[in-house]
C-alpha cells in the first residue's frame, strides 16, 4: 500500500512539472511571436537599388577639325567644325586657350579679340582636337595708305568723297611694285594676303562688278577677288588662276562705283 502511494505521489510532480514547463515554452513562444511583430510592424521595404550602367565609350576614330591653323583678323570671326562624328548629338566641348586673343561659342564659332596666338580645343568624349589661331590688328586708317603715300581715308575726306566714292588701285605692268601697309604687293599669294589680313572669301569675278571691265584687269585674267573692309572703305585683291594678285584696288562705297567712272580703263 505504501509503495502505491509512493508511485502515486512520483506521477503527481512529474505531472505538475509537466505542466509548468508547458506554460513556460508556451509564454516564451507568444512573446518571441510579439516581439517579431512588433519588429515587422516598423522596419519598410526598401527598393532594389539597380546599379548605373557605365557611359557608352564615344568612337572617335575619323574624327576631325576643318583646320588646323588659321589667321584672323581682330573682331571677325571664322568657324571651326567638326567631322566624323559618330550622331548628330554627340557632345562637343569648345574652349580657348586665351579669351583674350580670341573667344570661341559652344557651337565653333572663333572671334578674334586682339592681336596674338592661341590654340582653340574641341573635345569630344577622350579626343581633344585643336586649331592654332593667329590674331592679327583689325583695319586702321593706315592700312589704307595709297602704295605708301597719301592715306586714302584722308584723301576721300579732303576731296569730299566721304558720301560718295572715290577709287585707286594698281595693277601688274601699270606701275613700279609699290605695297600696302601690310607688305602686300602685285605677285603675292593669298596665302600670303590671309597671313598679313587673316581669313577671307575669294568670290568669282562677275560681269556686275566694273573693275573686272578694265583693260589692266582683263589683261590679267582675273578670276577671283576677296575684300578687307574698315566701315565704308575696302580694299580689294584680284587674283589670277594661280592665286597670285595682280591687283589691288582701295575704294570708298565701292558699290556706288559705275563704269562710267572707269571709261578711261575699259
Amino acid at each position: 500500500m505504501k509503495r502505491n502511494g509512493v508511485t502515486k505521489l512520483i506521477f503527481a510532480v512529474m505531472f505538475c512539472l509537466i505542466l509548468v514547463l508547458g506554460i513556460s515554452s508556451l509564454g516564451s513562444r507568444e512573446a518571441v511571436a510579439s516581439e517579431e511583430g512588433t519588429t515587422s510592424a516598423v522596419v519598410t521595404a526598401q527598393p532594389i537599388q539597380k546599379p548605373t550602367p557605365a557611359p557608352t565609350p564615344i568612337n572617335i576614330t575619323g574624327v576631325k577639325i576643318n583646320k588646323t591653323k588659321t589667321v584672323i583678323m581682330a573682331k571677325k570671326k571664322v568657324t571651326l567644325k567638326l567631322s566624323g562624328l559618330p550622331a548628330a548629338n554627340v557632345p562637343v566641348t569648345w574652349k580657348s586657350g586665351n579669351v583674350k586673343v580670341a573667344t570661341v561659342s559652344a557651337t565653333g564659332v572663333v572671334r578674334g579679340v586682339a592681336k596674338g596666338k592661341t590654340v582653340i580645343a574641341a573635345q569630344v568624349g577622350t579626343g581633344v582636337f585643336q586649331c592654332t589661331i593667329t590674331v592679327v590688328p583689325k583695319m586702321v586708317k593706315k592700312d589704307f595708305s595709297k602704295f605708301n603715300g597719301e592715306n586714302f581715308v584722308a584723301y576721300c575726306r579732303r576731296k569730299g568723297y566721304n558720301n560718295g566714292y572715290a577709287w585707286v588701285g594698281q595693277w601688274k605692268g601699270k606701275s613700279k611694285k609699290k605695297k600696302t601697309y601690310r607688305g602686300i604687293k602685285i605677285g603675292a599669294s593669298a596665302e600670303k594676303v590671309k597671313k598679313a589680313y587673316g581669313e577671307f572669301t575669294l568670290k568669282k569675278c562677275k560681269s556686275k562688278d566694273p573693275f573686272t571691265k578694265m583693260k589692266g584687269l582683263k589683261k590679267n585674267k582675273v578670276k577671283k577677288y576677296g575684300d578687307m573692309t574698315y566701315g565704308k572703305y575696302r580694299i580689294r585683291f584680284y587674283f589670277n588662276k594661280k592665286n597670285k594678285v595682280v591687283a589691288i584696288i582701295y575704294a570708298c562705297n565701292i558699290g556706288r562705283i559705275k563704269k562710267s567712272s572707269l571709261r578711261k580703263y575699259i
